[in-house]
């Protein structure tokens, strides 16, 4: 990270022409070429915590980070992070990240949460989440949203038209809850093919095999 956390973070509110960000993240426990920083994580963190120390930031987290890269500072941090931002969905639940950091009080930030509709259509996933969609008159990509609210993770996802916006925000009424059956059979569909979208180029052991239960706990 040429110039260090804080000179981008500089450069960045700069672009954005704003004097702080809400929430800050570490976008991955490496380089872009998947190479390491050229110093520990912690350290990293260290520069993290002293973006808030300083009132550029008020919230700092990860994303893309492992267990075994959140074990290098939890627990030991300032400041602990608020969220570690994967890619998360039916075909890829990674259980085992969702568990360690909802133990320890860190929110698991979804991203992609829609893929089973819109990278992925046609898979196994499909037809419980139609069910479901057709029993609460809802749209299918209302389902997969509240499936990852129910799951314990918050999803995030983006539009630029209005009428999905008020599609998505729809998600969070009150009186659309799904079964729990429901749940499980999307879950229990998506566990039969599970597979990832990004960083699958990434040089080195980025991630385990998502089909196997072997993630360190």
């Amino acid at each position: 990270m040429e110039g260090g956390v804080e000179d981008i973070c500089k450069r960045s509110l700069a672009a954005m022409q704003t004097e702080y960000f809400d929430l800050y993240l570490l976008h991955a426990p490496f380089q872009r070429s998947g190479d390491a920083f050229r110093c520990s994580l912690a350290d990293v963190w260290k520069q993290m915590e002293e973006l808030v120390d300083s009132g550029l930031v008020k919230a700092i987290g990860v994303s893309n980070w492992r267990i075994k890269d959140l074990k290098q500072i939890v627990g030991t941090a300032k400041i602990q992070p608020v969220c570690n931002q994967v890619e998360a969905h039916p075909y890829l639940q990674q259980l085992p990240l969702l568990k360690w950091c909802s133990e320890r009080g860190i929110v698991l930030s979804a991203y992609a949460p829609l893929a089973p509709l819109t990278k992925i259509p046609g898979g196994p996933v499909d037809a419980a989440v139609q069910s479901a969609a057709k029993a609460h008159g809802k749209t299918k990509g209302q389902v997969l949203l509240k499936w990852q609210l129910q799951t314990g993770r918050l999803p995030l996802t983006t539009t630029s038209k209005p009428e999905r916006l008020v599609e998505y925000l729809d998600v969070l009424d009150k009186g659309f809850v799904l079964s729990a059956n429901e749940v499980a059979a999307i879950s229990t569909a998506g566990n039969t093919a599970q597979q990832r979208l990004y960083w699958i180029k990434c040089k080195g052991e980025f991630l385990e095999d998502p089909t196997k239960e072997s993630h360190e706990r």
